[in-house]
């Protein structure tokens, strides 16, 4: 029996060797479904949902309702799985019995979101779909700290931020296609609303499917140690202590934390503004969810450009200076929309915040696992996780209330302050970044003791 405050872990990562690129797109599959899932719904479905049955003035304030509680429902649930997962001791490993159970409970309320044809039957939808999701989520994230050596963070980082990039966007850009209405210009208003329903509920049958394949490709294909040592605590006292953050004993990855919140404010930020500054300010009404597509897709573009390279030059040449770089270019594309009177002048800002979204994903991760305690690894990465999901829940707050609430009074330009807000969130980031004290690795060698 181990005996209370005894670290659970049983080996060290740094003995692990370089792992072949299976390993990667086994971990890479399995976010890209979760985060796709999220992409197409928080955003784009969630907004074509809203806009459909509020209109602009009220939209804006049942989208921060939703995205508020979805967002504490996601936060304690990570944690806590994440803390228990940390002493688990089931023979099929730590993290992958989470991943199977939360993913297999979250098929039928997707199923139930994609059919309810009201906003009461679909919130309840959805915040279940956050519970379960995020009591697989949690774990999840420890793996890549589990199963890769320090030293090969920033390439696992990279294919890890190209499978949130390609989900955050993509997601959108799939929600984008499958609700657009544009070919139905001309036609009833029962017409739109028929066939908006019909894909919304065929885009969440095909994520469901989506990820039942990605979670028994991804419990398959990984090979996850077991833990042998039983819990140092009781699962009263895991639970109980879950929240618990030693800021102190680790001030570089608190403040790592602190600066990737106040980022993500402000890149979560562009998407609903974006659909808003389309829709509303640029005038494309019903066309706005297939125009908001194509204004992304550059940016997509870029950002798959330079994310998995990004995450490649971290291991050789330090990850906080390239995370510094990406702050302010972000800053600079939300200027650029904040400005742009055209939607080709927005197409070309795009290209920078694209750019910067690929090198921050990329990046971020791999510097937050270096400072990770070893011993906690899956509830500080809750806490981790947490300054992804918390933000969102302000920015669909700041961004649907700034957004709609201006547009009493001057429609369309409440999406242009809300570029301006997110703009001063990335430069605010950068700034938390300078308290934080990176470690430097060597590259990993492939003599690296298994």
């Amino acid at each position: 029996m181990t005996e209370v405050g005894t670290p659970v872990e049983e080996f060290d990562p740094e003995q692990l060797p370089p792992q072949p690129l299976r390993h990667h797109l086994s971990l890479m599959v399995y976010l890209l479904s979760n985060t796709l899932l999220w992409g197409a719904l928080l955003h784009m479905g969630l907004e074509s949902r809203l806009t459909m049955w509020f209109g602009e003035e009220r939209w804006g304030h049942y989208f921060a309702f939703l995205g508020a509680a979805g967002g504490i429902i996601a936060t304690v649930t990570e944690i806590v799985a994440g803390a228990l997962s940390d002493r688990s001791v089931n023979r099929w490993g730590r993290r992958r019995p989470y991943v199977a159970l939360g993913s297999a409970l979250a098929l039928a309320p997707l199923i139930w979101l994609g059919a309810a044809k009201s906003f009461w039957p679909f919130a309840a939808a959805l915040l279940l779909v956050q519970l379960f999701t995020n009591l697989a989520l949690g774990p999840f994230t420890a793996l890549m700290p589990d199963t890769v050596h320090p030293r090969e963070h920033g390439k696992a980082s990279g294919f890890m931020g190209a499978a949130r990039l390609i989900g955050d966007i993509g997601g959108m850009v799939l929600a984008g296609v499958m609700l657009s209405s544009e070919a139905l210009r001309g036609a009833s208003e029962a017409e739109v609303m028929a066939f908006k329903d019909h894909r919304m509920f065929l885009l969440c049958t095909s994520m469901a499917g989506f990820i039942a394949v990605t979670t028994l490709y991804t419990c398959w294909a990984l090979k996850e140690r077991p833990r042998t040592r039983r819990p140092d605590k009781s699962l009263g006292a895991i639970v109980r202590g879950a929240y618990e953050f030693d800021r102190h004993a680790h001030p570089d990855f608190f403040w790592l934390c602190v600066s990737r919140a106040v980022t993500n404010i402000g890149f979560y930020m562009f998407l609903p503004a974006t659909f808003g500054f389309v829709k509303y300010t640029l005038k494309y009404g019903d066309r706005a969810e297939g125009m908001t597509m194509k204004l992304l897709l550059p940016s997509v573009a870029a950002a798959v450009l330079s994310t998995i390279p990004s995450g490649w030059v971290s291991d050789r040449m330090g990850r906080r200076g390239l995370v510094f770089v990406a702050q302010f270019l972000m800053a600079a594309g939300a200027v650029g929309f904040a400005l742009a009177p055209s939607f080709g002048f927005a197409l070309a800002a795009g290209i920078p915040a694209g750019l910067a979204y690929g090198v921050f994903t990329a990046v971020e991760w791999a510097l937050a696992c270096n400072l990770l305690p070893k011993d906690d690894i899956a509830r500080y990465l809750g806490f981790w996780n947490a300054t992804a999901v918390v933000p969102q829940i302000i920015a669909l707050m700041l961004a649907g209330v700034i957004g709609s609430g201006i547009a009493t009074a001057a429609p369309g330009v409440g999406w242009r302050v809300d570029f301006g807000v997110a703009a001063v969130c990335c430069v605010a980031g950068a700034w938390f970044l300078k308290h934080v004290r990176e470690r430097r690795n060597l590259p990993v060698s492939a003599e690296a003791v298994p």
